[in-house]
């Protein structure tokens, strides 16, 4: 098993890297204008290129399905749906279909955290062992290397700094992890849902810092401990509240910690590339030449996947799907409003969008995930990618899982997109293209 989960995480991270860098049923449906409400108009026929390239990769059967959709208040922009939730299976892939959105859970998450702020129940620059004494006199291994002298902690981790990945912790080894202290998370399985959110703060707050509070960017299992400051501050559970604040009244009916038993069948099962030890099946009456075997993220099985949770894991433990994605993307992109109903106030919603950590250079992110981030921000839970002509102009505001989800927000126009299929470790990050292709179709 430990094995099987290490193989795992190195596959993650090698994945995560290529993320940020960059008989079957099919529907689709675009739209060449859009309500006078919304005021802006797009082309349908360069949106057809959205189609193009995914077709190429699921007709060379590279992804086993896809559900990619664009709306923008309220309205469709475009959608194409393809595949079944299973290869050879009966049920085809839709709005409804349950993928396990990973990180994306993040940015809900830090969402979450912002509403709290909005309220006055906890500050942006509030100290964590404000809320967990035990994180009060952190040391620091400098890059994760434990054969150096330690040294204590220059400035304490703050709320700013969990919603920035700046607060000093990380990540296993091969979730772009770093150094020794990284392979200390793997052995003792830190927020791996071995333990009690409980026992996992207490093992993460004897393990050192690799880097001192708000110095640099490292990827981390930081929204686990906002989920943590947030059933503290509440006293709910998170997916509790998650649900009493945003879920149900925006009808997220299938977003959540767990997939319920009678909704499994609607759950895709995961792909990875075929191998000699795992090979591709053959599909009577398909066309398509399969290149994907079935498997399942950290050597589990399918069935194991979506049980109820020992906690619930702000930083990749959400299951969701495209329509119930897209409504909270909606929501942030409208200035915290949804269906008329006010979620944020619109200050709060900007905070999604707003660069929390000046101080750090474009390099910061590019030394995390590649040269590909090298025009990326971050803001309140979600990555700003920049115009690349040097400007300093937003782009979009996005995030993505570890099995091939990807969400954004155009920051022109307020679209909002989802690009979902179950590919472990991921391999296409398509949101880039697609959101290129949404913005050259638009026509005003």
């Amino acid at each position: 098993m430990e094995m099987k989960r290490m193989e795992a995480l190195r596959m993650l991270g090698s994945g995560l890297r290529q993320a940020i860098l960059a008989a079957s049923v099919i529907t689709f449906t675009w739209a060449s204008t859009v309500s006078a409400e919304t005021d802006v108009a797009y082309d349908a026929v360069k949106l057809d290129k959205i189609q193009v390239l995914l077709d190429d990769l699921y007709d060379k059967g590279q992804i086993p399905n896809y559900a990619v959709e664009v709306r923008r208040k309220g309205e469709q922009i475009y959608s194409a749906y393809r595949g079944q939730t299973e290869l050879g299976g009966a049920l085809a892939v839709d709005e409804n279909t349950i993928f396990w959105v990973a990180s994306m859970g993040k940015p809900i998450v830090s969402t979450a955290i912002l509403k709290l702020i909005e309220d006055g129940k906890i500050g942006l620059d509030d100290e964590l062992s404000q809320y967990f004494p035990e994180f009060e006199n952190m040391v620091v291994a400098p890059l994760g290397d434990l054969d150096v002298p330690f040294e204590t902690a220059k400035t304490k981790i703050t709320i700013r700094n969990l919603l920035t990945h700046t607060s000093g912790f990380t990540y296993s080894p091969d979730v772009l992890g770093v150094g020794d202290v990284a392979e200390q998370y793997a052995e003792l399985g830190v927020m791996f849902n071995q333990y009690s959110l409980e026992e996992n703060l207490q093992l993460l707050a004897q393990i050192p810092l690799v880097a001192h509070p708000g110095t640099s960017f490292n990827y981390s299992v930081s929204v686990d401990v906002l989920g943590a400051v947030i059933e503290k501050v509440t006293g709910m559970r998170l997916g509790d509240y998650l649900d009493q604040q945003f879920f149900k009244p925006m009808g997220m009916k299938d977003t959540a910690f767990l997939v319920e038993p009678e909704d499994r069948a609607r759950f895709a099962r995961f792909y990875q590339p075929a191998s000699i030890n795992n090979p591709a099946p053959v599909i009577a009456g398909s066309d398509v030449n399969w290149q994907l075997a079935e498997t399942a993220p950290f050597g589990l099985s399918y069935d194991d996947w979506g049980k109820p949770p020992l906690y619930d894991g702000g930083g990749g433990g959400i299951f969701s799907t495209a329509n119930d994605f897209l409504k909270y993307a909606e929501m942030v992109a409208g200035s915290g409003v949804f269906e008329g109903e006010v979620y944020l106030s619109p200050e709060t919603a900007e905070l999604h969008f707003t660069d929390l950590m000046p101080s750090l250079g474009l390099e910061a992110f590019a030394a995390g995930f590649g040269e590909a981030a090298r025009f990326m921000k971050f803001g309140g839970g979600y990555g700003i990618k920049l115009e690349e002509d040097g400007s300093g102009a937003h782009d979009y505001y996005f995030w993505g899982g570890a099995a091939n989800t990807f969400f954004w927000i155009d920051a022109t126009d307020q679209s909002v997109g989802v690009f979902f299929t179950h590919i472990w470790p991921p391999r296409y990050n398509l949101s880039d293209q697609i959101e290129q292709l949404v913005d050259e179709a638009r026509l005003k």
